[in-house]
């Protein structure tokens, strides 16, 4: 009985261990991708203004998709920014 107590104490405390290595590491990547979309927001937003202004921010991939047809006439700070965007994006997806 005892020795089976020790063995389900031990694997919770591994689980709970997993469960907050994993949390851990989660956090560390959305607070990159957070800090590398404010800095596309802050490098691009004249571009953004000039070549996207009908565009609505957020998901869908509209602002990204008028970036991408305007790149050749991005500022150099936003072009900048969003190649280290997209290799952050990258190195996460694995």
């Amino acid at each position: 009985m005892m020795r089976s107590s020790i063995l389900g104490a031990a694997i919770v405390l591994i689980a709970i261990s997993g469960a907050a290595l994993a949390q851990d590491k989660g956090g560390a990547v959305s607070d990159s991708a957070a800090e590398a979309r404010a800095k596309v927001r802050a490098a691009c937003t004249t571009d953004a203004e000039k070549f996207c202004a009908g565009i609505e921010r957020g998901k869908g991939g509209g602002m990204r998709a008028c970036f991408a047809a305007h790149e050749a006439e991005l500022s150099a700070e936003c072009k900048a920014a969003r190649t280290e965007r997209g290799a952050l994006r990258a190195k996460d997806r694995g």
